[in-house]
C-alpha cells in the first residue's frame, strides 16, 4: 500500500515548500496537492513526479473529490498538512456576511473537515500539521476573523492531538509569525513596512517537520514567534490589542 500525504493551498508559498520538502521523504510515494489553480497544479506536477494534482476550492468548507478518492484508493496516509487559509485585513463591519463565511469555511471547517475524513486511513506513526499563527495567541481587530480561525484551528489541533495519542498519531498546530511568501505588501501610502522577525517559508516548514517528528503539538518557529507567545501570556490582552490597533489602522 503506498504511503501518501496531503497537502492543502500547495501550490505557493508554504505549501509549495512542505510539497518540496515531502517529496524527499523515502516513506512517501505520492504527494495529493490540493489547490484551486491548475496552471499552477500543473507546474508543481511538472517539477515533482510524484505529485497527484487535486484542483479543489475549500471555500465551500469541504473537498468532495478528495474525498472521493480517499474512498476509491483507501491509502495509506502519512501526513497531513492543513496549510490553506485566507485572512483579511479590514474593520469587520464593513466585511460582507458572505466574506465572514468563506473565511471560518477555508480556516476552520475544511482542516477540521479534512482530518475527519483522513483520520481513517492512518496508522501508528502518521501526522497532521496545521498551520495556526502567532495571530492565535491574542484578538487582533482589523484581522478579527483571521486570528479568531486560528485560535480554532490551534486548540482543535492540540484537543485531537492528546486524543489520538493512544493511536501514534501525532497533530501539531504550527503557529509562525510573519512568513515572506511573497503575499505580503510592501508599501502603504508610500511608507515601506516593516515586518518583524519576518522568516523564510524553509525555515517555517523545515521546523514543523522536525516538531512533528518528535511528537510535539505546537511548533513555533524564529524568535519573534516565540516572543510574542511568552509576551501574550503575561501582557494584559487589551494592552496588546490596543497596541495592534495602533500599528494597523493606518494601513486600513
Amino acid at each position: 500500500m503506498a504511503g501518501i500525504a496531503i497537502v492543502t493551498g500547495a501550490t505557493g508559498g508554504i505549501g509549495s515548500v512542505f510539497t518540496d520538502r515531502i517529496s524527499a521523504m523515502k516513506d512517501i510515494d505520492e504527494i495529493w496537492a490540493v489547490g484551486r489553480n491548475e496552471e499552477k497544479l500543473s507546474a508543481l506536477c511538472d517539477k515533482y513526479p510524484g505529485v497527484v494534482p487535486v484542483r479543489a476550492d475549500l471555500s465551500g468548507g469541504s473537498c468532495e473529490i478528495l474525498t472521493e478518492k480517499l474512498k476509491a484508493e483507501k491509502p495509506d496516509v502519512r501526513i497531513l498538512v492543513n496549510n490553506a487559509g485566507m485572512g483579511v485585513l479590514s474593520a469587520f463591519d464593513k466585511m460582507p456576511a458572505e466574506q465572514v463565511i468563506r473565511i471560518c469555511n477555508v480556516n476552520c471547517t475544511a482542516p477540521a473537515a479534512l482530518m475527519a475524513e483522513v483520520l481513517p486511513y492512518m496508522t501508528r506513526g502518521a501526522r497532521i500539521l496545521n498551520i495556526s499563527s502567532v495571530s492565535s495567541f491574542q484578538p487582533n481587530p482589523y484581522l478579527a476573523m483571521y486570528s479568531a480561525s486560528k485560535v480554532f484551528l490551534r486548540n482543535l489541533s492540540r484537543a485531537v492531538g492528546m486524543e489520538l495519542k493512544s493511536r501514534g498519531i501525532t497533530v501539531t498546530a504550527v503557529c509562525p509569525g510573519w512568513v515572506d511568501t511573497g503575499m505580503l505588501p510592501e508599501e502603504v501610502n508610500g511608507r515601506r513596512i516593516r515586518y518583524v522577525g519576518l522568516m523564510k517559508p524553509g525555515k517555517v516548514v523545515d521546523k514543523a517537520l522536525r516538531d512533528s517528528a518528535k511528537g510535539r503539538d505546537m511548533s513555533v518557529p524564529g524568535w519573534f514567534a516565540k516572543y510574542f507567545r511568552f509576551y501574550s501570556k503575561v501582557t494584559p490582552t487589551k494592552l496588546i490589542m490596543m497596541q495592534w490597533t495602533a500599528i494597523v489602522r493606518n494601513r486600513i
